[in-house]
């Protein structure tokens, strides 16, 4: 006779664990909040084993019945069972996936799902699976949807599996991802290792070990006692970790030994992943690591750079000859990670260079998202170059037949040399910006402008000019806005009377303009003025000031803390009395000989050259 489902003993147990994570802490928790969802009723199962064409396992199906259809369980909980509805079973085929299958083998089997059902979800494309067919029929298994990953967690069946998550949450165990490794208290695994027949079962037990939230004496004497064993290993898990939590000065003994064993990359990979607080941790290797740079594995490159810089200072010059030793991934990201140095501008010469390629688009385009933007005649060239040998970039290829694969080759290479064309036009307008925006240590630098790609998209920014087009700064709209009282025109017509009519003019960044602030960089990023464009001739765009020059009214102007990429625009403002451009990047003072009416200017925090136009004006300066 079969054992009677324990509701209750769940019931109990769930309570237990709200309880315990009355904060929601451990991973998923907040989704499900320790809350099942009402049972499903018998005609529900049915109707979906008939469809289905399986018997769900025994205590699965207890388990709906009685205690949930989905709810509170491991991960972000457990799917009703029509989330399994749809899913490729195939009950007549003898599943593919069973513990100790080859994963790799997964890319060539279409139907490599069948024979389970998806019962949760572990976040993005990883999802808890039940089998429902074969010889590991009941097994929870957990999957990912890009074929990557398959684990079968050692309980032999759903009702183990989740009773086991219950007692760990009461526990307060690190569950980190639950059922990976060993269930067991402290004895239990060390008992485990000391058994244990090979290495990795060893490493297991004491991976299992680190989901205690705190050490007993025992444990701790029990880290110390296998240290030597694995000094040498190249493999040592979580054993870092739990040496560190036994006692900080013996963690930092264990890591050179190893350093001293020769295990370069392995400790470069624990110093980064330390419990210890970082920056100090490297600041005391950085001279070790620097030492041994020529013996580390190019795979280890992506943590050693970070790693170096949160030490302390580190030149470019120090690590660039790495760049001859890796190839490919390694390389790309190596060449980003030196672009973020802050002596990169001393050494362009690296990227001069990786600009040069043709063949290797990605690493071109890895090129260009580090390349430091310097504004070096060099540099342009090499840019207007590198798009010149690319002239059909932007015309896409279509592929009707994807069959031919010399055509989809030929798209998929167009699709690169698109994305390099574009990066290459993002840093040549980069440049601009520095041209025209220079760093200067005596004043702040001006905000530049921007806004994000959705309010770009409504706002028709993406879209080609009308012919003759009429450029509008979203700024000037919102300062017009404000202005009128919360409208603006709704013709062209109506929008040529009203710039006509303006005869002050502030524009100032505020909460009113901006939407959120990057000081660091100095961009704003402005509100939109409306959901929607202007109508033709007029459009939106982020360099458009010429708008201003149609202001034939206009007595008082004021720009502040903005760089303007193009000041041109005043000589039009023949009637222009009051003038304030404090803290913009406006330059050559010449430009206010054609103010013939200016009677007060104030250019505080401007970068100027040719001051001595200044004394000509009869207008009062304020500098």
């Amino acid at each position: 006779m079969p054992n009677p489902f324990p509701l209750e003993e769940l019931r109990s147990l769930l309570e237990k664990a709200k309880a315990t994570d009355a904060q929601l802490k451990q991973f998923g928790a907040k989704s499900h909040k320790y809350q099942w969802n009402p049972p499903a009723s018998l005609k529900e199962i049915e109707e979906f084993e008939q469809k289905a064409g399986i018997s769900l396992p025994e205590d699965y199906r207890s388990f709906l019945l009685q205690a949930a259809n989905g709810g509170a369980g491991p991960f972000y909980g457990l799917f009703p069972i029509t989330g399994s509805e749809g899913w490729p079973i195939k009950p007549d085929k003898l599943p593919w996936l069973a513990p100790g299958r080859n994963v790799e083998e997964l890319k060539d089997i279409p139907d490599w799902k069948r024979g389970c059902i998806p019962i949760g979800s572990q976040g993005d494309t990883y999802i808890t699976c039940l089998m429902v067919t074969g010889p590991n029929r009941g097994r929870v298994l957990y999957i990912e949807y890009e074929r990557s990953w398959v684990f079968f967690p050692r309980e032999p069946d759903f009702l183990s599996w989740y009773t086991r998550w219950l007692r760990e949450v009461i526990a307060g165990y690190h569950m980190g991802w639950f059922g990976i490794f060993l269930d067991g208290d402290e004895e239990t695994l060390q008992k485990h290792y000391t058994q244990a027949a090979t290495e990795d079962e060893r490493l297991l037990a004491i991976d299992s070990m680190d989901k205690f939230p705190a050490l007993s004496a025992a444990s701790q004497d029990f880290i110390r006692g296998i240290l030597d064993e694995w000094v040498t290993k190249e493999d040592v898990g979580s054993l870092p970790n739990l040496v560190y939590r036994t006692d900080p000065e013996l963690y930092e003994q264990f890591l050179e030994k190893r350093w001293e064993a020769g295990l370069f990359d392995q400790v470069v990979y624990e110093l980064y992943h330390t419990p210890v607080e970082r920056k100090a941790l490297a600041k005391r290797w950085q001279q070790r690591v620097l030492e041994q740079l020529p013996a580390l594995s190019p795979t280890t490159y992506c943590i050693t750079i970070p790693l170096l810089r949160m030490g302390g200072e580190v030149k470019l010059e120090q690590v660039a000859f790495l760049l001859n030793k890796a190839e490919g991934r390694e390389k790309r990201d190596l060449l980003y990670d030196l672009g973020r140095f802050p002596d990169a501008k001393e050494h362009l010469e690296i990227w001069l260079d990786f600009l040069q390629e043709r063949e290797d688009l990605e690493l071109l385009r890895y090129a260009l998202l580090s390349v430091p933007h310097v504004n070096d005649p060099r540099l342009r060239e090499a840019l207007l170059k590198l798009q010149a040998a690319f002239p059909f970039a932007l015309e896409q290829i279509h592929v009707d037949n994807y069959q031919d694969k010399e055509a989809l080759a030929r798209s998929l290479r167009r699709d690169k040399e698109r994305q390099v064309y574009k990066a290459a036009n993002t840093v040549l307008r980069e440049l601009f910006y520095e041209s025209i925006n220079p760093e200067d240590v005596r004043f702040p630098r001006p905000y530049r402008l921007e806004m994000p790609g959705t309010a770009l998209a409504d706002l028709g920014m993406y879209r080609t000019p009308p012919a003759d087009g009429i450029l509008l700064h979203p700024l000037i709209a919102l300062a017009i806005l404000q202005e009128s009282g919360g409208r603006l025109p709704s013709t062209a017509w109506d929008w040529g009377k009203k710039l006509k009519q303006v005869k002050k003019l502030h524009l100032l960044l505020s909460e009113k303009t901006v939407q959120s602030w990057d000081d660091e960089r100095r961009y704003a990023y402005l509100r939109g003025p409306e959901e929607h464009f202007p109508p033709e001739p007029y459009y939106y765009g982020l360099q458009g000031w010429s708008a201003i020059g149609r202001m034939e009214n206009l007595r008082e102007l004021r720009i502040c803390e903005i760089c303007v990429e193009d000041f041109s625009f005043l000589a039009e403002c023949k009637n222009l009395q009051t003038l304030s451009l404090y803290n913009t990047n406006f330059t050559d003072c010449r430009l206010l000989l054609k103010l013939p009416k200016l009677k007060y200017v104030d250019l505080r925090s401007c970068r100027l050259t040719h001051k001595e136009v200044l004394k000509k004006l009869h207008a009062v300066c304020e500098l």
